[in-house]
């Protein structure tokens, strides 16, 4: 088991960007996970903060004072309070996005998702106030990601995809 955040973890979410980790581009590392469920099998997703109607993964900065593995474990449970484990200790897969017409032809951004088999989902988590969260079928997870094509791609890519089975 790679990685695991069931550890005593705080009703705060950290802030700034003063320990984010770059690309040798200068892209922003964003870590995140395609949370599963896996007795029912379905997938937990989260609303933006800026877009309540827009479902998306877990996501958020990779720091340099700890793995991708566990930043992608923290935010799951900051943005979306699930405690969950990471089975695998290599991702999903890299993504890159440009986000917002750049100047450049290089990525602002990489993804980087982990699958996480979620363990439990808490009553209240630090940007639950902020947040909804709900869970859906692969399909219906595949189909609400479709403005999203690098959070897509790795749902596309986890075990419950037809393809993985």
């Amino acid at each position: 088991m790679a990685s695991s955040n069931s550890e005593a973890l705080g009703m705060t979410a950290r802030q700034g960007r003063e320990k984010q980790v770059y690309n040798a581009e200068g892209g922003r590392i964003v870590v995140g996970v395609v949370p599963i469920i896996q007795s029912t099998g379905q997938i937990v997703l989260v609303t933006s903060r800026k877009k309540s109607a827009e479902w998306l993964l877990p996501k958020g900065g990779w720091e340099n004072d700890e793995t991708q593995a566990q930043a992608a474990a923290r935010e799951a449970h900051e943005e979306s309070g699930i405690i969950g484990d990471i089975p695998a200790s290599q991702p999903l897969g890299t993504f890159p996005h440009i986000k917002m017409c750049p100047v450049s032809n290089f990525p602002t951004c990489e993804f980087v998702f982990y699958e996480m088999h979620v363990t439990k989902l808490l009553d209240e988590w630090p940007e639950g106030a902020e947040r909804k969260r709900d869970t859906f079928t692969y399909d219906k997870a595949l189909e609400l990601l479709k403005n999203k094509p690098y959070m897509r791609d790795a749902v596309l890519l986890c075990s419950l995809a037809p393809a993985q089975k």
